[in-house]
């Protein structure tokens, strides 16, 4: 069961087609972006494979890799959705 997950969500990810622009996601009620929205907009700017994603200092952050297997660095502003900082490192 351990791979039958990782091994779906990456087959998924590999057909979908590459995102060009940020997508952002509002959460209905005026209650910002939620930690699911945030693995959301992650994986819609090319980020196929999440480490952690946590809370801190007033922003979502964000690490995993993208399909190049470079590690990425994401900081999420709570209220808007809106990419404060992307990094990208071999």
């Amino acid at each position: 069961m351990r791979t039958v997950i990782p091994a779906t969500l990456f087959a998924l990810l590999a057909l979908s087609p590459p995102v060009a622009a940020q997508n952002v996601i509002f959460v209905p009620g005026g209650g910002g972006v939620t930690a699911d929205a945030a693995q959301d907009i992650a994986v819609g700017n090319g980020v196929i494979s999440i480490r952690k994603i946590e809370f801190n200092d007033g922003a979502w952050k964000v690490e995993g890799r993208d399909r190049e297997g470079r590690r990425v660095e994401m900081k999420i502003d709570p209220r808007t959705g809106e990419i404060i900082r992307l990094e990208r490192y071999r």
